[in-house]
């Protein structure tokens, strides 16, 4: 069996599907790892969730800042915005499978070798800890979807304390999975910076680049799209900016090595 974990569709279909005639995956016996940002951006959001959700068995997802909003969108928590590309999810008729669908999925997945998550992991948390939190932001949004994603939005708290009430935990663990790039000398999450690390500042540092509790697992993340792919001590970057004409690419769990293919103009908007 191989495993392939891949970076931030974002509605690419078209390029998702070619990365995986590339990579011969075989769906009866592969898996695949993606780290969130399923949908938005790109043309084909509906064909990329759609895919997701047949094919469930073969992989393994976390979620993203995009698809957290594009379940607020469904859910009326919050209104679609100009830039948006989800309108046919939203008049689709699997509509209700698909939020349900991506409700089940966590902030962050692994193993005893690998740890995947959207954006980045706060240099303080352990493995476990990190899985602490996103099982509580998972038990907290199902009770109630649209209350707690009506209150997910919202930059501060922007370091962590242990002694944050409920709410102002549950953001900041949102923030970190799935919105963090830059971090600020004092820990804190910088949320404006989204360049590439050429133009780092040099009161920031990549979060995966700040002194940070060891850990066993190789960490797989996303979202930073204008720094492409980073190798580092124990983990790597995947977001390749597909989206934006970039390249989508693919980490080989077996070989350890990145496969990418460059962005389908179909899926540019």
């Amino acid at each position: 069996m191989s495993i392939y974990a891949i970076g931030d569709l974002q509605g690419c279909y078209f390029s998702f599907q070619s990365l995986l005639d590339t990579l011969n995956f075989n769906i009866r016996d592969d898996e695949l790892w993606l780290v969130g940002d399923l949908v938005n951006r790109g043309k084909g959001s509906l064909e990329v969730l759609n895919w997701c959700y047949k094919n469930q068995r073969s992989i393994k997802v976390v979620l993203g800042n995009h698809d957290l909003h594009f379940l607020a969108v469904a859910l009326k928590a919050k209104s679609i915005g100009n830039k948006d590309t989800i309108e046919t999810i939203l008049r689709n008729k699997n509509l209700s499978k698909y939020v349900d669908w991506l409700l089940s999925l966590p902030l962050v997945y692994g193993n005893e070798n690998f740890l995947m998550v959207h954006a980045g992991i706060p240099p303080s948390w352990s493995s476990d800890f990190t899985k602490k939190l996103s099982n509580e932001v998972s038990s907290e949004l199902n009770k109630n979807p649209k209350k707690f994603l009506e209150n997910m939005y919202g930059n501060f708290p922007n370091k962590w304390n242990k002694n944050y009430k409920r709410e102002d935990r549950l953001r900041f663990t949102i923030n970190s999975l799935t919105r963090m790039r830059a971090l600020n000398k004092d820990g804190s999450i910088n949320f404006s910076f989204k360049k590439k690390l050429n133009d780092l500042p040099l009161n920031l540092i990549p979060w995966y680049l700040y002194p940070a509790k060891k850990r066993n697992e190789f960490v797989l993340s996303g979202h930073w799209s204008a720094i492409g792919i980073q190798s580092y001590l124990n983990g790597i970057t995947l977001d390749s900016g597909c989206v934006w004409g970039g390249s989508l690419s693919a980490y080989s769990f077996n070989e350890k090595k990145i496969i990418s293919i460059s962005a389908d103009s179909r899926d540019l908007a």
